[in-house]
């Protein structure tokens, strides 16, 4: 399995980077905005990214009894457009054949065509449903209610893709005297982002999403139980990073940090006690760079380095800076061994330096985003690090931003 610390370690292109990192910004790339239409808002704010689109849920019960999300939309509409009339949500299950109104999570907003004002509030309503938002995708707003489709005026729209759009209706009822609208079951109870700001994601882009993380993270596909274990998560609102958070302090995953730093700094995989006791220490809280520093300030790191100080120094800039050291450099820390003899704390100043960690987290990004970093996450990540903040919650925080999540979209 290639790990991180194989990845951080080639050299990066970093110089020009470096000197960007007194300038703040937002680390990760989101998509730029669209303008909504004019509409109601949200009790909750919008979540990035929000939810996915809603594919359609036929009836399969009955069960005619009004659902909360369908009874807050039909008075939302007649609320704030303060025109039309309601027309029902429910329906009897022995009329007709099958229909969302027998389910409660469909509503009908009596408008005409005919009536130039009320034709007018249901193209205003409909336009506002359908309409592209902040993510630059159509359906902002039905999306985040949990709207399935929607008829009105002989045309429908269904929430099924970023490329839904407009098409002729031809059921035998032309909805030109009402707007017609079917929910998903988590807009029928609320349970979206419009009341709760937790997104409900695709299903399909979900599966898609934690394929991508184990393919990345571990170079394979998830198990099934484990797919179906964090998709089911997800579609449940469960925010991303805490299961992207999950599955980095994985024993798996760690396992593949501790091996990737064994074969950088030591040139061999770690036996099984060694591995052991090492999952054991960062289950305990010691990061990947106390034990990185361990590595290269060991007797048996030296030994390999020549054996003396000088060599031990020039090589540390080869293995932890990617770069070969200045006369003047090895001097300066061949001096500094003389007055503090412990390697430790020498290691512990290269593994931590903001050269080292530069080049380490634009692996990351490299690796996962397939860019280099921006300013703004080389000034949030490199910190954060030196701090004590763990490399596990990095990539976390990576693979659980909006912009590595539309990779599977």
């Amino acid at each position: 399995m290639r790990s991180f610390t194989e990845i951080a370690a080639r050299p990066a292109r970093i110089a020009a980077l470096a000197l960007a990192l007194a300038l703040f910004g937002g680390g990760v790339s989101t998509a730029q905005a669209a303008t909504l239409p004019a509409g109601p808002s949200a009790p909750a704010p919008a979540p990035n990214p929000i939810d996915g689109y809603a594919h359609y849920q036929a009836q399969s019960t009955c069960s005619p009894t009004a659902k909360p999300g369908a009874t807050y939309l039909l008075n939302l509409a007649l609320s704030y457009y303060k025109i039309g009339r309601n027309l029902g949500i429910t329906r009897a299950c022995d009329i007709g054949g099958t229909s969302e109104h027998k389910e409660g999570r469909a509503f009908d907003w009596g408008v005409l065509v005919s009536n130039p004002a009320e034709k007018a509030a249901g193209d205003s309503f409909t336009n506002w449903l359908t309409a592209a938002g902040p993510d630059g995708k159509v359906g902002f707003n039905a999306r985040r209610l949990g709207v399935m489709y929607v008829i009105w005026n002989k045309r429908i729209w269904s929430n099924s893709s970023q490329y839904a759009s407009w098409r002729t209706y031809t059921g035998p009822i032309p909805h030109t005297d009402h707007v017609h609208v079917s929910l998903s079951w988590p807009g029928a109870w609320e349970n979206t982002s419009w009341w709760t700001g937790r997104a409900i994601p695709d299903p399909d882009v979900t599966t898609r999403y934690v394929n991508w993380v184990y393919r990345d993270l571990f170079n394979r596909y998830p198990e099934p139980a484990g797919l179906a274990s964090w998709s089911k998560l997800l579609n449940a609102g469960s925010p991303r990073v805490g299961v992207a958070n999950a599955i980095t302090r994985s024993n798996e995953y760690r396992s593949g940090l501790i091996t990737g730093a064994y074969r950088e700094f030591l040139g061999r995989d770690p036996d099984a006690g060694g591995l052991t006791t090492w999952l054991g220490a960062m289950a305990g809280g010691m990061t990947i760079q106390t034990m990185e520093s361990g590595f290269v300030a060991s007797q048996e790191y030296y030994n390999k380095a020549g054996g003396t100080d000088p060599a031990w120094v020039a090589r540390l800039y080869q293995d932890v800076l990617g770069r070969t050291a200045g006369p003047s450099e090895v001097q300066n820390w061949v001096g500094v061994l003389a007055v503090t003899p412990s390697r430790l704390d020498v290691a512990k100043s290269f593994v931590m330096s903001t050269e080292r960690l530069t080049t380490v987290v634009n692996g990351y990004y490299e690796h996962l985003l397939n860019r280099e970093i921006d300013p703004g996450g080389l000034a949030k990540w490199v910190p954060l690090i030196q701090k004590g903040y763990r490399t596990e919650a990095v990539i976390g925080g990576i693979v659980s931003s909006a912009e590595y999540y539309t990779k599977a979209e």
